[in-house]
């Protein structure tokens, strides 16, 4: 698999599950990443990054986590271009990254679940598009 990413955090908001019209759910989940080497003044920096679980993984995040949880999330890279106007009022496309969570690990000590999402929940998110 060449399209992964694995990232180890916080969940820095509270959950939050919206549906939309054609049945789809989606989570975004908020995470506080912590880097393992310190900066020039000594303190280690943490990057912020949003992740989207779709349809039964956003269903089951939702009802699992919540903010201050340590998780591990497993997806991939969803990319593609969006449209923004420039300065001078011209038009060019801006490269966007989506991160889509496919399987997700908590590490909290009184929880050791491992929730994925199944193929049917990834379709919208073929590398075809």
């Amino acid at each position: 698999m060449y399209n992964y990413f694995m990232l180890v955090g916080t969940i820095t908001k509270d959950l939050e599950l919206k549906k939309f019209a054609e049945g789809k759910r989606l989570v975004i989940i908020d995470l506080a990443v912590s880097r393992d080497f310190k900066n020039k003044d000594g303190e280690y920096v943490t990057d912020f990054v949003k992740v989207q679980c779709w349809d039964f993984l956003a269903d089951l995040a939702n009802e699992t986590y919540h903010k201050g949880s340590k998780i591990g999330i497993k997806g991939r890279i969803f990319p593609y271009f969006e449209k923004v106007e420039g300065q001078e009022g011209q038009f060019y496309n801006k490269p966007v990254n989506d991160l889509i969570a496919e399987r997700i690990f908590s590490f909290d000590r009184n929880s050791q679940k491992i929730i994925e999402s199944s193929e049917e929940d990834l379709a919208d998110f073929s590398e075809e598009e």
